[in-house]
């Protein structure tokens, strides 16, 4: 982790609140998560508010905000990218983005190459490719039937599959997702030439095509 940063970071891509502060002197503390279908900016904010309390921080000591920007579910994404858009607006602090489905691999645990398999809803997946936290290949959506023809895997998920995986074995999430948002926010940073170069907003990263644009190919 990069020295006398204090950083807050939020997730919120499969329906959970998940949080985490990093202190200049060393200090991580984790929000407890909410439950599926909670994920509101009035839910967020007293979450995230709590955290600095205990860090014994205020807003304006941050130095750096992290957001699990996708992909995942829509109203996830939007709600943590406005909550943190709202809180930044002022401050124009560097945002760092950190794939979702990275977050997710982190949370195995593994050093093994794996997959990272959500239901996108609508007979597609969000499919991303990690091995000890490193991407293998972009993040995409894939429809069930493409997962279903690649070779069986390990793989890691939030919520069951909606199909039979025959042939691939699922590991457990070992860490907390707010565990593994650190350590993904960190693995960031150490890889960042500058954080002169991060943006001041969030860019969520939907990666599923609108039934419109589905249409248009149709």
């Amino acid at each position: 982790m990069k020295p006398d940063l204090n950083i807050l970071a939020l997730d919120t891509a499969f329906g959970e609140i998940s949080a985490c502060i990093y202190s200049a002197d060393g200090t991580f503390l984790t929000a407890a998560t909410a439950e599926q279908g909670k994920t509101r900016s009035t839910t967020i904010v007293p979450i995230l508010a709590e955290l600095l309390a205990q860090a014994d921080l205020s807003w304006n000591q941050l130095d750096l905000l992290a957001l699990g920007a996708g992909p995942g579910a829509f109203t996830g994404l939007r709600i943590a990218a406005a909550t943190l858009a709202g809180i930044n607006s002022g401050m124009k602090l560097p945002m760092l983005h950190l794939s979702s489905l990275a977050i997710t691999a982190r949370q195995s645990d593994s050093s093994e190459p794996i997959w990272v398999l959500e239901d996108a809803r609508a007979g597609e997946a969000f499919v991303g490719h990690y091995q000890s936290g490193l991407a293998q290949s972009e993040d995409r959506c894939l429809s069930w039937d493409e997962v279903l023809a690649m070779v069986p895997a390990i793989f890691v998920c939030h919520n069951r599959p909606p199909v039979e995986l025959n042939g691939w074995s699922e590991l457990p999430l070992a860490l907390s997702r707010s565990e593994a948002l650190l350590a993904t926010t960190q693995a960031e940073l150490e890889s960042l030439a500058s954080m002169a170069q991060l943006p001041r907003y969030p860019a969520p990263v939907y990666l599923q095509r609108s039934q419109a644009e589905k249409n248009l190919d149709g």
